[in-house]
């Protein structure tokens, strides 16, 4: 029994140590914020790199 007790104190006394507790966490961002606004630019990159690829890759089947 007067193990337990000690062990008590001990955790007792290392809980009160830790300090104050954090702050809660905030909620998420207010609704219509934008997720990337990147997203357009690189899809439009992306459709310009695929039309040069479709006709660099047509371009060397005709000169075969």
């Amino acid at each position: 029994m007067k193990i337990a007790q000690i062990l008590f104190v001990f955790a007792d006394t290392a809980y009160a140590l830790q300090g104050p507790l954090p702050p809660a966490p905030s909620g998420p961002p207010p609704p219509g914020l934008p997720i990337d606004g990147f997203v357009v630019f690189f899809l439009v990159v992306g459709i310009i790199y695929g039309v040069k690829k479709r006709y660099d890759l047509s371009e060397t089947k005709t000169s075969v």
